[in-house]
């Protein structure tokens, strides 16, 4: 069963990966307008931050399983989509954003339902949520490797229609392969008595138990202030920096670097994770990852760059995992969707948030020292998982807060956790 789930998360990944390149490219060729890009990443942009609201409410209505199923199927027919309007209508930009926008209204709630699945999973193949964590982000950092090298290498053959086929296999095929775990695992959960109130206050409950639980408030937080950061690093400064010394190669390198930085932390975090307590691995992941961030930031000679990535990935590797098992221990099942899917939001609506705010700065006071900021705010965020009250307690079970407690962890002890994502 978990190597099931596993597959399952690596194929959608793999899919979403293949995507992001083989698309922008398709939009390029098709329109010959740059800004079109531009228009069609936006036009995606509120569909899946309202996707990932509603669709965490359709989790706990309708069943982990049974969402993750269906938007990935939805997902597949969406993409399939493009070649096939494509070779019978020609591809405009109306229909870029028409199916890009539908394709987003899927992608966020499959992904959130993958998580919400994690504990039962972990639960029912009887693994530690740690392991399940660690196993699940070591497979994302190397499709991220292995995705983007393939779609590129394939553009280079066929035209970018026929790529994303691939994308549409791999998310149908990871439908298939969720649709073989049990029925039992991740089906509908028992609804509450305040549950049944219409989408308002369904969502309105969720955020209630979001709220009311100091922890998760906290890392709710400090993953959106982290990828506020590392978003306008890695995809901004980083890129601008390098490819204006005519170093688009040590881009490359870079990014390779810290995904596979990434792999050995999550991996270690799998092996060794749950032998540790969790808050001396939320502040030791954190610490060393501020030291590559950092390097990173100031914008040293590209080996130092490489050395500075490869620190930083182990560092921030197993933090993905680490936040998995700590919130999948503390939301009660009735609203683990609702609560995912809201967190999902905050963090989705802190990429784009934090690039533009680094692109205002590098155009205000140049990229050196938009660089220099950014990692004075990694170094913030460091201090935050220190300093925090609410991150002290980590190892303790729910803190009681409104709906609170670990009630549907599906029993999770000490070290049960996550397993999706």
């Amino acid at each position: 069963m978990l190597t099931r789930y596993l597959i399952s998360h690596g194929l959608s990944l793999l899919g979403n990966t293949v995507a992001a390149i083989a698309l922008p490219w398709l939009v390029l060729l098709r329109t010959g307008d740059a800004a079109a890009v531009g228009l069609v990443a936006a036009a995606s942009a509120l569909p899946m931050l309202v996707s990932a609201v509603a669709g965490g409410v359709l989790i706990d209505r309708v069943g982990r399983r049974r969402l993750s199923v269906g938007a990935d199927l939805a997902s597949a027919a969406c993409v399939a989509a493009l070649p096939v309007v494509d070779g019978l209508l020609g591809l405009t930009l109306a229909w870029f954003v028409v199916l890009g926008v539908a394709g987003a209204l899927f992608d966020v709630p499959g992904m959130t339902a993958r998580e919400a699945l994690a504990p039962d999973v972990a639960a029912a193949a009887g693994v530690g949520m740690e392991r399940l964590a660690g196993l699940r982000e070591s497979i994302g950092g190397g499709v991220v490797v292995v995705g983007p090298a393939a779609a590129g290498g394939l553009i280079m053959f066929v035209d970018p229609a026929t790529v994303l086929w691939l994308t549409a296999g791999c998310s149908a095929l990871a439908a298939l392969v969720t649709l073989t775990l049990p029925k039992s695992v991740g089906a509908q959960a028992v609804p509450s008595p305040e549950d049944g109130g219409g989408l308002k206050s369904d969502v309105a409950r969720g955020f209630g138990v979001l709220r009311g639980d100091r922890v998760l408030a906290a890392l709710t937080l400090v993953s959106a202030g982290s990828v506020a950061v590392l978003a306008p690093l890695q995809n901004l400064v980083l890129p601008v920096h390098l490819v204006g010394k005519d170093s688009s190669i040590g881009f490359g390198l870079v990014v390779s670097f810290l995904a596979i930085g990434g792999i050995g932390g999550a991996g270690l975090y799998a092996a060794v994770g749950a032998r540790w307590s969790r808050r001396t691995v939320f502040v030791a992941a954190q610490l060393t990852s501020t030291v590559g961030i950092v390097g990173l930031a100031l914008l040293p000679p590209v080996p130092v760059m490489l050395a500075a990535a490869v620190l930083a990935g182990i560092g921030a590797g197993p933090l993905p995992a680490l936040f998995l098992v700590l919130v999948s221990e503390r939301i009660p099942e009735q609203v683990r969707g609702r609560v995912l899917g809201l967190q999902n939001a905050v963090s989705m609506t802190a990429v784009p948030l934090g690039t533009l705010g680094a692109g205002v700065l590098v155009e205000w006071i140049g990229l050196r020292q938009t660089g220099a900021l950014l990692g004075v705010a990694w170094g913030v965020v460091a201090l935050a998982v220190v300093l925090l009250p609410a991150l002290r307690t980590l190892d303790a079970g729910g803190d009681g807060g409104a709906e609170g407690g670990t009630e549907g962890a599906s029993a999770s002890p000490a070290g049960q956790a996550v397993a999706e994502q």
